[in-house]
């Protein structure tokens, strides 16, 4: 992956040095989009006739979910208990973002994307609660295809977390500074994060010996989120 961000950006250079001209980083437009990304604020620059590149921060609001998760504690006789917990998925998160749109004809608003977004690791923060865990030293609670620690109070806090440097590829169509006031675009792409990763808010992760419960909605985002899909409908407009 990062060689094609790099084969993109030689690109985005050899095109630079080809159409250099009176045209070159005297626009600036905004854009204000929603989609999968949540709500997302940018600005961007033409580098050429060709080229725009734009920066922006994406909003994820708090959207909470509840699943069920397996949670076990060890008795005083060294057997275990094992029981469900109802924890609580939070998909709010704040990312960065820095792509380059190539427009191939001008004439035409149809684009090709490519960047990175940062920041915004935690895909999911979870948190659970158990009064029946309270008091017992030991307990774990199943997310994915590991256990996170439950303390003496019953509680557990972990989630999913994704890489903080994540490619991106996308196609789109609309000029993102367009020669009138305002425009109406929408753009299609992935995030490149890999398969999602387990961790714990305090305490030591321990993988699990026999296999995830495959109803657990946890369980399903780890396995299908590897590329995070990104659809974003956007209104831009010209600054100057």
């Amino acid at each position: 992956m990062k060689k094609i961000i790099l084969s993109f950006a030689t690109l985005i250079v050899s095109t630079c040095a080809y159409a250099l001209g009176p045209d070159i980083f005297n626009h600036l437009g905004a854009g204000l989009g929603v989609g999968t990304n949540g709500i997302s604020v940018e600005l961007g620059t033409k580098i050429t006739p060709f080229v725009t590149m734009r920066a922006g921060v994406h909003f994820m609001p708090s959207i909470k979910f509840h699943t069920d998760a397996n949670a076990y504690y060890t008795l005083a006789d060294a057997s275990s208990h094992s029981t469900e917990i109802n924890i609580e998925g939070d998909l709010g998160r704040t990312q960065g973002s820095v792509i380059f749109n190539a427009y191939p004809v001008p004439k035409i608003p149809f684009f090709i994307a490519a960047g990175a977004f940062f920041g915004g690791k935690d895909l999911i923060k979870v948190k659970g609660h158990s009064n029946e865990f309270v008091g017992h030293e030991g307990g774990s609670l199943e997310i994915g295809d590991y256990n996170i620690p439950i303390d003496s109070e019953g509680n557990a806090r972990g989630g999913l977390e994704v890489k903080s440097f994540r490619p991106y590829l996308g196609i789109g169509y609309g000029n993102f500074i367009p020669s009138k006031l305002l425009n109406f675009n929408v753009e299609l792409g992935i995030q490149f994060q890999q398969k999602p990763k387990v961790y714990t808010a305090n305490g030591e992760l321990t993988q699990l010996v026999t296999e995830e419960d495959p109803d657990n909605t946890i369980h399903d985002i780890q396995k299908y989120l590897k590329v995070y899909p990104c659809l974003t409908f956007r209104l831009s407009g010209k600054i100057f």
